[in-house]
Formats: structure tokens, C-alpha cells, sequence
């Protein structure tokens, strides 16, 4: 069991290395290459979850390997990888959603250019993500933890061609290390706290023994929890560090879905599961959490109702989902936090490469434009919209993915959107309040992209490719889209709780019957009102009138989060470089290096001025001191 988690984590890199080193000329192969590595590590991961679950009372709740790495005095430093039920969930998940893109992307990413980088790079990234859900200690995690920034800064910043997408991958690249300087300071606080204790340790399976009892007071631990929480706010993408987000949507889209099903946006939350004894010591860290859960959730399902690109809809999405998911482990449930991030993982990925599909046939992201190549025929009333017709697979599964995401019964949605909403219940109210109007604005989005695109025929004419040119795509594109329907169909019957053991309940069945009707008859207000609003309009943001067009523009301009770090960026950060490179220029380098220099160099040469080699000279400079010295003599005695 041991020797295949070790397999799994180092499959990826060493297929990074060989497409690298040997393949980078043979596209075909780096592609099949790396998507089979992935099949294998799919493979090996469903054999350690039998071997795992077999074994039964046999083995214990976690399991370990470990080198030691660094040992200097008493800092000891581990490589190792702990198995838990937690780690399996996640093992499944980013090597099975992976499995899917990786395969979804050999048709997709085909004609591209640099086919065998975009591979390389794909396959560094769920190396990175594999690392975190393996790593046994904070400082290994906190490695795994930036590899994924740089292989993401890589995957959004593909087609650095394009000033987007540079741009894009740069924010991505900087905004999640203001988290993670945050998370460091945190690790090496704690650190430092328990080794003076005597009880210094990385490891988490120690720091869960020992914590209780080294006597860390509330306000530090408070403290050292929220730091730590800082990089989950970076990773995971929460207020106010979710600016990045909607921005990676430049980078090709299979990279997008593996982003926000399966890597770089749950390691937070997922960090946040594994580590819950910490924060659990903190009862103001865990408000702050769900607080901080609960204002993503509403403010990014705010802005997604105003949206054009289809795929920064579905970015906003993600972010009003990990709001909840974070929430909901704020709140002190890491089973419906967890339920949550596995389900939304099948829809989220099934919604990414459905609008894919979609752009890689009408080569646009803007739902208008595809509005307009969905015009019904005059004999629409018999067969319908143009895409239901020609692209049945994907425009059903899309349609899938959707009901998941608004929570409809029996979809997998439905049952880990109850498990929330029941723990929100019994939370604050006002944080209840936020996750039932998230609720409605959920289906009210997904209504508005889902009508417009697929059930109104009257975008305005702005081009694209002609309709009897809409199709299926290739088989590679169908497989992982019914792949994933079926698993966003049966998701919420997973056994979750067998791997969690928490004894948390997660299914909706727990729960009141009351507040699933409540949340069943608000998912069904917003996908009516949407329907509604956009089912007959041309470009209109909200089909409303222009009483509305204030709150409209603040919704456009995303809260005005970006122009804030803006004008930080240009009027603080900029001037402050500015000061500091004139420090830099005229105080160290003109009056200290070059000023000490010059010093140095005068010294230098008024005293080889003295040195002339003439006797009669050095004769006169010795009478001269001995005369100043009698004199000085003569005056002291006379004092």
C-alpha cells in the first residue's frame, strides 16, 4: 500500500521529466504519455483505497512513511506521506477529474503548438497537488504548496503570447503569495512556540498529540490560525484574494476545469480539513473562517449574474462554492465541507469542459455571441434549439452539470448543498441568510447562462461560425463529459462518512425536510426569473430597466476590488519603489559604496603625497614635529 502512494506521487513527475527530456518534439506522444501515467495513478489510487479499507482495524487511522530530510541540532525535517481517509478522497479525486482532462485535452489542445509543454506542465501541476494531499508535515506541504503557485502561473500563462494571459498568470503568481507569506509566518510561529516548550515538530500526526497540552493561549493561537488561514484565503481563492481568479480563465480551458475541480482552488480547503484540529482551538479563527466563507459566496454569486464569458461565469461560481465549502468547515463540519468539495469536483469539471466543448466548435466565450449561433429554425417548435439538436451529448450533460450546481434532486449537488445549509442552520443567522440567497442567485446565473445560450435564439449578430457547422466534437471531448454527468447523477450516494469517519452525517436525508423545500423552492425562483428575464432579450446584462444600471456597474466592476489594488499598486507600491531606488542610488550606492570609495581613495592619495623620497624632505617633516612638540611641551608646563 505504502510503496503504490509513493508510486502515485512520483508518476507525474517523472512523466514531467521524460516529455521534457525526450519528447518535447513528439507532441502525440507527450500527450498519450502523460494521460496514461494518469490512468495508472488513477489505477493505483482505487488499489490503496481497497487495500486500505480491507485491512480494516488491522492498520491504523493513519498510515506513514518517512524519510529524514534535514536534521540540524533539533530541527528535524521529514519527506513523507501520511494516508488518511482524507487523503484518499483527495488521491480519487485529482487523479480520476485528471484522468478526464488529461484525456478531454488530447482533442482539445491537438493543433496547438506547444502540445508537449502544455502536457509537461499539466502533469507538474497534479505532481504539485498530489505532494500537498500526501505531505505529512507543514514544511513539506508548504513546498508542494508553491509549486502549485508555479504551475499554475505556468498553465494560466500558456499562451504568453497574448498580454491576457501574461498579464493573468503574473496576478495569479503574486496575489496567492501574499497568502502564503501570511501561511509561513504561521507554520514558523507555531514552531517556534512548541519548541520552546520542548515539543518542536512539523509533523502533523505529532502536532495533534501535542497541541493540547503545550498550554497555547486562545489570542496566539487565534493568531497563528488566521496566518495559516491566509494561504488558504490565497489558494482557495476568498475575499479579499479572490482577484485572481476569474482572471486564469486565460488560460486554455481543460487547465481551467483542473483547476477548479481538482487542484490549486480545494488545496486550500483542503488544508484547512487536514490541519482542523488547529484551528479547531480557536473559536474566533473559526468565525473568521466562516464569515469569510459566507461574503465570498454572496459577493461572487453577485458578480456572475452580470457576466458575459462563459467561462468567468462558472470561475464566479467556483468561488461562491468554495465560499461555501469554507464556511461550512468554519462552521465546524469538515464532512459537509468535504461532501461538498467531491461533488462539486464532478459537476464544476463537467460544466468547464462542457462550455469548452462549446467554444471549441463556435470558437467564442462570450454567451451572446453563442445566442446568436443557436437560433431556432422555422421548425424549431418540432425539434428545438439548434444545439439540443446537433449537440445533444454536451448540451444535456451541460444541463446536468447545471441542475447539480443549482442542488436539484437526485443530484449529487443537492445532497452536500444540504449538508451546508443544515450546518449553516445552525450557525449565525445572518450566515444562514447568506448561504439561502446564494441559493437563489446559484440558479439565477446558471438560469441566465443556460437560457441564453441554449434555449433563446436572439443574440444580436456579432459573427462566429456559421450553424450548420455546429457538431459534436471529438469522442476524446464526449467520454470524460458523460463520464462526469454520471458521477454529478450518483455523487451524493458516495460513501463519504467511511472515509471521513467524523460521524458527521451528509446526506440531505439528516437534515429537515423544511429547509430542503426552502432551498429546492429558491433554486426554482432563480432558474424561473432567469428564464423569464433573458428568454425573449437581446444583450441586456439583467433584462431590467436603467433605474437599475448603479448597481448594475458596481456588479460589472466586481466591487471595484481590482481598481482598489490598482491604485495601491500605483500610488503606494510604485512609490515606494520609487523612494527605495532613490535610497538605493544616491544613499547606498552614491554616499555609501561610492561615497566610502572616494574616501578611501583621497586617504590614499594625500598620504602618497608624502612618501617623496627626498631625505631633506622626511628631515624638514621631523623638525617640523619635534618643534610642535617642544612647543606643546612648553605650554603644558606653563599651564
Amino acid at each position: 500500500m505504502i510503496s503504490l502512494a509513493w508510486m502515485i506521487l512520483w508518476v507525474p513527475f517523472l512523466t514531467t521529466t521524460l516529455i521534457v527530456c525526450l519528447f518535447m518534439t513528439r507532441p502525440r506522444i507527450a500527450a498519450w504519455l502523460a494521460t496514461a501515467a494518469m490512468f495508472l495513478a488513477f489505477l493505483a489510487s482505487v488499489s490503496v483505497c481497497l487495500q486500505f479499507f480491507a485491512a480494516g482495524s488491522a492498520h491504523p487511522a493513519v498510515i506513514e512513511s518517512a524519510l529524514t530530510w534535514i536534521r540540524l541540532g533539533a530541527v528535524h525535517i521529514e519527506f513523507g506521506i501520511s494516508l488518511n481517509g482524507l487523503s484518499l478522497i483527495m488521491l480519487l479525486i485529482v487523479t480520476g477529474v485528471g484522468t478526464l482532462i488529461f484525456l478531454y485535452s488530447t482533442a482539445y489542445m491537438e493543433k496547438d503548438a506547444s502540445l508537449a509543454r502544455y502536457f509537461a506542465s499539466l502533469s507538474l501541476f497534479v505532481f504539485s497537488m498530489l505532494g500537498i494531499v500526501l505531505s505529512n508535515n507543514f514544511i513539506q506541504i508548504f513546498i508542494f504548496w508553491e509549486l502549485v503557485g508555479l504551475s499554475s502561473y505556468l498553465l494560466i500563462g500558456f499562451w504568453f503570447e497574448k498580454p491576457e494571459a501574461s498579464t493573468a498568470g503574473k496576478k495569479a503568481f503574486l496575489t496567492t503569495r501574499v497568502g502564503d507569506v501570511g501561511m509561513m509566518i504561521g507554520i514558523l510561529l507555531l514552531y517556534g512556540f512548541l519548541t520552546d516548550k520542548g515539543l518542536g515538530t512539523f509533523n502533523f500526526a505529532k502536532l495533534e498529540e501535542v497541541l493540547p497540552q503545550a498550554g497555547i493561549s486562545e489570542g496566539f493561537m487565534c493568531g497563528i490560525s488566521l496566518l495559516i488561514f491566509l494561504g488558504v484565503v490565497g489558494k482557495s481563492a476568498q475575499v479579499p484574494l479572490h482577484v485572481w481568479l476569474p482572471d486564469a480563465m486565460e488560460g486554455p480551458t481543460p487547465v481551467s476545469a483542473l483547476i477548479h475541480a481538482a487542484t490549486m482552488v480545494v488545496a486550500g480547503v483542503f488544508l484547512l480539513a487536514r490541519v482542523f484540529f488547529l484551528f479547531h482551538m480557536s473559536e474566533t479563527a473559526l468565525g473568521v473562517i466562516a464569515w469569510t466563507g459566507g461574503i465570498t459566496a454572496l459577493l461572487a454569486a453577485t458578480v456572475a449574474i452580470v457576466q458575459t464569458d462563459i467561462k468567468k461565469i462558472l470561475a464566479y461560481s467556483t468561488l461562491s462554492q468554495l465560499g461555501y465549502m469554507v464556511m461550512a468547515l468554519g462552521l465546524g463540519s469538515v464532512s459537509a465541507g468535504m461532501f461538498h468539495l467531491t461533488t462539486h469536483a464532478f459537476f464544476k469539471a463537467l460544466l468547464f469542459l462542457g462550455a469548452g466543448s462549446l467554444i471549441h466548435v463556435l470558437h467564442t466565450q462570450n454567451i451572446w455571441e453563442m445566442s446568436t449561433l443557436a437560433r431556432t429554425h422555422e421548425d424549431s417548435r418540432r425539434k428545438g434549439c439548434l444545439f439540443l439538436r446537433k449537440m445533444p451529448v454536451t448540451s444535456w450533460t451541460f444541463l446536468l452539470g447545471t441542475l447539480a450546481l443549482m442542488g436539484i434532486p437526485p443530484l449529487s449537488g443537492f445532497f452536500s448543498k444540504e449538508a451546508i445549509l443544515a450546518q449553516a442552520s445552525h450557525g449565525p443567522a445572518p450566515l444562514f441568510v447568506i448561504a439561502l440567497v446564494t441559493v437563489f442567485l446559484t440558479a439565477f446565473y446558471m438560469g441566465r447562462l443556460f437560457t441564453i445560450v441554449f434555449l433563446t435564439g436572439h443574440g444580436q449578430e456579432t459573427g462566429g461560425a456559421p450553424a450548420p457547422h455546429i457538431h459534436e466534437p471529438d469522442w476524446r471531448i464526449l467520454v470524460p463529459l458523460v463520464t462526469l454527468a454520471v458521477l454529478s447523477v450518483v455523487g451524493g450516494y458516495l460513501p463519504l462518512d467511511a472515509f471521513l469517519a467524523t460521524g458527521e452525517a451528509h446526506s440531505a436525508g439528516h437534515g429537515p425536510a423544511a429547509l430542503a423545500a426552502i432551498s429546492l423552492g429558491l433554486a426554482a425562483a432563480g432558474f424561473s426569473s432567469a428564464f423569464y428575464l433573458y428568454r425573449n432579450r437581446g444583450s441586456s446584462l439583467l433584462g431590467l430597466d436603467s433605474a437599475w444600471h448603479g448597481p448594475v456597474s458596481i456588479l460589472e466592476r466586481k466591487y471595484f476590488f481590482d481598481d482598489f489594488y490598482d491604485l495601491i499598486i500605483r500610488f503606494v507600491q510604485e512609490n515606494i519603489a520609487r523612494l527605495s531606488d532613490l535610497f538605493e542610488r544616491y544613499v547606498v550606492v552614491e554616499i555609501g559604496m561610492n561615497g566610502l570609495a572616494q574616501l578611501t581613495r583621497g586617504t590614499g592619495d594625500l598620504l602618497r603625497r608624502l612618501q617623496t623620497g627626498i631625505i631633506q624632505f622626511y628631515a624638514l617633516i621631523f623638525t617640523l614635529g619635534v618643534t610642535v612638540c617642544i612647543y606643546m611641551l612648553i605650554l603644558s608646563g606653563a599651564s
